[in-house]
């Protein structure tokens, strides 16, 4: 959801440091950031701007965009991002300075989330510290810790409303120890220093979740559920991809600080190459009627032309729109294979772990998508009733599914990232698929 809302801040790259042997999560981006206006009337409000387009005559301010870049469609909604952050540990360092105007002051604020949990608390009881330095000044330890003592005053002034939990904030304040200035000098680019623009989180304490979803893979699996999660969020998988708008970075610095482990970095995802490699491939689009046109390559041979009716479609445009498919298929068997032993073991491996259909739109990654145990268009349902006849593996595929804002608005996801509502544009919209492989099948 971070980077999601670092996407539409017109980020060229956003990035994680997991800092362990202090349980210090750093988000960085190098997007529009916010005046202190913008932060307050935005980030401090728990609002969204992403239904703006369908209601126009609701008088709100439209989020900013980045008149250097290509317009991006908002992907982020119903302020998620911010209760992501809240997720993720109870108190967060949100530092930002606008790209324009130019030289424009940081803005620094201190959130602590527990105190929103206390019950007997009204809002207009809590602080938020929000400090602005002007351009050519950076926050000092002497700073942050000045930020810190606001917030303990605040307790002591309501702990006779929050009994016990009063203790757990001070503790929780206690560990806010933080040096922006030799943390900015330890992670590098992208900074706010200078002329630098952005948008940071410093978290302290993240939660334990954080680094069991880094270290504790579910059985037989190679990749953590959180790098599941997180690997491929921009399309750089299929042959001729265009360059993601925004590259994501996740640092585990497991044994020092200086030491940056990437977690999602495109090596360890599919690529290009994989699909050099696969036995099949399968290529093309489907049209405003659910028709589709494209080429197949069978063990490596020379693409062949193929189309594909949509027996649904009775003259009628969809419902879901046009979209595109480009995936591969891998025999389970090494001996039916054209791979040689050592290419096909790599190419199973990284099947059993991140295989499936995965779902981009606008070229960002849509949740739960593209793992093997999300068999949206029950591909191995049909299977078990007839391996003979229905010749795909789910577990044996990998691949794109490519859609647009533009092209497809009725396929709409739901509020949590659970995929897409179950409505009739996503009912044709796996039953086009479903019979996209039952024809390659037959075939």
């Amino acid at each position: 959801e971070v980077f999601k809302n670092s996407f539409d801040a017109y980020a060229d790259i956003a990035i994680a440091d997991f800092i362990r042997r202090n349980r210090l999560l750093v988000l960085r981006d190098d997007g529009i950031g916010m005046t202190r206006k913008e932060f307050d009337e935005r980030w401090l409000v728990l609002g969204t701007e992403s239904k703006l387009l369908a209601a126009d005559a609701l008088d709100l301010k439209r989020a900013a965009v980045d008149p250097d870049k290509s317009l991006r469609p908002v992907l982020g909604e119903k302020g998620i991002g911010r209760l992501a952050i809240a997720a993720i540990g109870p108190q967060v360092l949100v530092m930002t300075r606008a790209k324009r105007p130019a030289r424009s002051s940081l803005v620094v604020a201190l959130v602590n989330w527990s105190l929103f949990e206390c019950p007997g608390v009204n809002l207009d009881e809590i602080d938020i510290p929000v400090r602005e330095f002007p351009h050519g000044t950076f926050p000092s330890s002497d700073d942050i810790g000045a930020m810190v003592g606001t917030l303990r005053a605040n307790v002591h002034r309501v702990r006779h409303q929050i009994g016990a939990a009063g203790s757990r904030i001070l503790s929780e304040l206690d560990l806010f120890t933080i040096d922006p200035m030799q943390l900015d000098e330890v992670l590098g680019e992208p900074s706010l220093r200078g002329d630098g623009h952005g948008l940071q989180f410093v978290i302290r304490p993240a939660d334990p979740s954080l680094a069991d979803g880094i270290d504790k893979p579910e059985g037989g699996r190679a990749t953590p559920s959180l790098t599941r999660v997180l690997i491929g969020f921009s399309n750089t998988m299929t042959p001729g991809h265009a360059d993601p708008p925004l590259k994501t970075v996740f640092n585990d610095r497991a044994s020092t600080p200086q030491v940056p482990n990437d977690l999602i970095a495109e090596g360890k995802f599919w690529t290009p190459e994989d699909f050099d490699l696969a036995d099949h491939t399968f290529r093309g689009g489907f049209d405003e009627f659910g028709q589709f046109k494209g080429e197949v390559s069978i063990y490596g041979h020379s693409p062949e032309p193929w189309d594909c009716p949509w027996k649904g479609a009775a003259g009628k445009k969809t419902e879901c729109g046009p979209f595109r498919i480009t995936t591969a298929h891998v025999q389970g068997r090494q001996r039916e294979s054209r791979l040689g032993p050592e290419d096909w073991s790599e190419v199973n491996a990284k099947l059993a772990d991140l295989g499936g259909l995965y779902i981009y739109r606008d070229g960002v990654r849509i949740l739960p998508y593209g793992t093997a145990d999300y068999d949206f268009i029950g591909i191995e349902l049909k299977r078990s009733k007839g391996a003979g006849f229905h010749f795909f593996s789910y577990r044996r595929l990998f691949g794109s599914i490519e859609i647009r804002s533009a092209d497809n608005p009725q396929l709409q996801e739901k509020a949590g990232r659970e995929g897409f509502r179950e409505n009739l544009a996503y009912r044709q919209f796996t039953d086009i698929l479903s019979g996209f492989f039952d024809g390659l099948a037959r075939e």
